[in-house]
This record gives C-alpha cells, structure tokens and sequence, in this order.
C-alpha cells in the first residue's frame, strides 16, 4: 500500500513521535510511505526515521511555481470550500491548499493519514474530489483543547475524512456528535529494550519529560517539588524539554531551588533518561494519550500524575503503579510526591508493576488496528 503520512513538522512532540513510530512501522511491513511536512525543510527531524521512509516537504512559505497554482489544483479547492460554506472565511489560505494538493498527489498515495487537528483541517481541503481517502488523527483532548474560530471549520471538513483517529476516549465521543467514522487507537509506543537499572549513589531521581508549555504545567512541578526539597534532601529534579515558557521556567528554578532542579532541554533517548530514574512526575491537566507517562511506566518508574482524563487514569493504575493526584493544587501534588519519595518500598511495588503497561497498551495492537482500519479506507 502507498501511505502518505501528513505532520506540520517533526520537532519533539507525542504526535510526531507517534507520526514518526508510524512511519516506520509501516515500512519495516512492507508499505511505500512518505512523511510530508510543511516547515521542516532541512532541520534535522526529533526522532530517528527508516532510511527506507521518503521525507518530503513543502517548504513553506514560498512562492508557488507555475505548474502549482494551476485550475486543476485551485478549483476542486474552491469548489470544496464553496459547498462547505468556507470560501469567504479560508479565500486567504488558498495559494497553501494549492500547493499542498500538487504536493500530495503527485506522490500518488493510495490512502493520505494526516496528523494533528490544523493539519488535518488543511489536508482535508486541499484534497476535495481527489478520491483518496483521507485518514485524520487527534492527538490531544477535543472537549478540553480550543482551535478557535476554526472549530466550525473542523466540523464542516472532518465530515470528509474516511475515518478519525483518537485514543482519547472523551474525545470520541465528542467527535461523534459530528457525525464522524471515529476510531479509538491507542498510540503505537516502542517498548524499552530490557535495561539494568543503574543507581545514582546516594542520590534519587525525580524525573518529567514535557513540552514547556501551558497545558503542560511546569510551573507547577517546579513549586511542588520546590516546596518539599528541604524535606528531602537526597533527591534531584530533572526536568527534559522545550518550549515557549523555558525561559519562565528557567527564572523559576533559579528563585526556587537552584542547586535541586535541573532544567535540560529535549532528549530523544527517553528510555536513556527514565532508565534510572525513581520517580516520575506529570502535572499537565491536558493529554491526548501521555506517550512520556506510558514510557515512565514501561521503565519501571513509578508516576505520580495530576488529574488529566481517563487517558492518563487507564496508563496509571493508582495504588497499583502509581498515584493520581485530583485535588488541583501545587499542595496536593506536593503531598503525593512526598508519600512516595519517603516510602521506598512502596515506590518498589509500584515499580514492579509498572512495565505491565507494555502488555496493556502494546504496539501490536494498535498496529493491528491501524492495518484493519486502512485497508476499510483503501476497499481492500
């Protein structure tokens, strides 16, 4: 089968992880993909890609060559936009719709898997009356993310797509409403090759991988932790990622517990930083799966988590391999990291049963449902 995969672009994300872990599924399977980006151009991508997957990018913003912006690829567009009632409001963003349909159907997809709402939205209206089906996926939570004024632009086009994709489960059924093939699956995560946990001396490891950004909280984990540090004089706080707030963030350490909390930047190796890590911390209020949290738990680190949805309910089994904390406050996170930090046994059950989350969620499920729900799409 020709896949096409469709992402903004290939920074470090949980959807461009699970685009790229896509990608190279499917061909490590046998199937011809292309991973098409709009921004990327020649940045090196977050996450490793089969050699045997084609990259390709758009390349915006540019100037259209002349063989782009041509009736055949402007007017199925308009006509789209036009039935849909959305000309008027998207008229600015035609020139990129043109340019993308040239893009995708000159790669001769049999089946077009776009990720991430925007891209999707634009996708789907570049490709009207092309005949290819057009696969979307969700990867935050619909009932808590806005996309704006574009939110009735995603209700009039998702009608278009063969099926949408969502491991959310709240998000399912608000994506229903629309009428809509939607398809729960959960995200396609790689296990961790079987490691030996190697101990930091005398040191313990409080570990959160995120992006530094609102929905993610970092604030919070760093006032949490800030606040129990005296108590607990023998551990350390990684902090992994980027993000717009980084600099916030930064300053915040600095006032509150700079020799305790470590801000680093992005890693791509993970499994590298939970390997021995003793406990993992989440504060995000938002998450579509929690593809750090189900990585944390496959480590055998234990997660402490705030309230998020049932996503992060299903992956953290409080009691059993971690807490949730429901109480949204900086207090009651505090509280929970302490019950742990202070209690090793308890922080060794839970890390016991942790990994068990490979069995619960595993790659071959969610790959097997992704090879029935493409083959539905194409008529195979």
């Amino acid at each position: 089968m020709r896949i096409t995969l469709v992402i903004g672009g290939l920074s470090g994300g949980g959807a461009e992880r699970v685009c790229v872990n896509l990608a190279n599924s499917w061909v490590q399977r046998g199937h011809h993909v292309t991973l098409l980006t709009f921004t990327q151009n020649f940045r090196k991508p977050a996450y490793a890609i089969d050699s045997r997957v084609q990259q390709r990018d758009l390349g915006w913003p540019r100037r259209p060559r002349q063989d782009e912006l041509t009736p055949a690829t402007l007017n199925p567009v308009m006509r789209g936009l036009s039935q849909a009632q959305l000309l008027q409001q998207l008229v600015q963003h035609l020139t990129f719709f043109a340019l993308l349909r040239h893009k995708i159907l000159t790669l001769a997809p049999e089946v077009v898997v776009a990720h991430i709402d925007m891209t999707n939205i634009r996708v789907l209206a570049a490709m009207h009356e092309s005949n290819i089906p057009i696969v979307v996926c969700e990867h935050s939570d619909s009932t808590r993310v806005s996309i704006g004024s574009w939110v009735g632009v995603r209700a009039a086009l998702y009608r278009r797509a063969s099926a949408v994709v969502t491991p959310h489960p709240e998000s399912a059924v608000w994506l229903s409403k629309y009428d809509l093939n939607v398809v729960r699956i959960a995200n396609p995560l790689v296990a961790p090759s079987p490691m030996v946990a190697e101990r930091n001396g005398d040191r313990r490891r409080l570990v959160t991988l995120m992006r530094l950004s609102h929905e993610k909280r970092p604030e919070m984990v760093v006032r949490a932790f800030a606040s129990i540090a005296a108590d607990f004089p023998d551990w350390d706080f990684d902090i992994y990622g980027n993000g717009t707030l980084h600099t916030w963030i930064k300053n915040l350490i600095e006032k509150l517990a700079p020799a305790r909390i470590h801000l680093h930047g992005f890693t791509d190796d993970p499994y590298g930083v939970l390997q021995n890590a003793d406990l993992y911390v989440s504060g995000s209020y938002i998450e579509g799966f929690g593809n750090s949290i189900w990585e944390a738990l496959a480590c055998g680190v234990p997660v402490v988590a705030m309230e998020a949805g049932s996503t992060v309910r299903s992956l953290v089994r409080d009691g059993v391999d971690g807490l949730i904390v429901s109480e949204d406050s900086v207090t009651a996170l505090a509280k929970a990291l302490s019950a742990l930090m202070r209690d090793e046994p308890r922080r060794r059950s839970f890390a016991t049963r942790a990994p068990e989350v490979v069995t619960r969620f595993p790659i071959e499920a969610s790959l097997t449902a992704w090879d029935k729900l493409l083959s539905e799409s194409v008529g195979m």
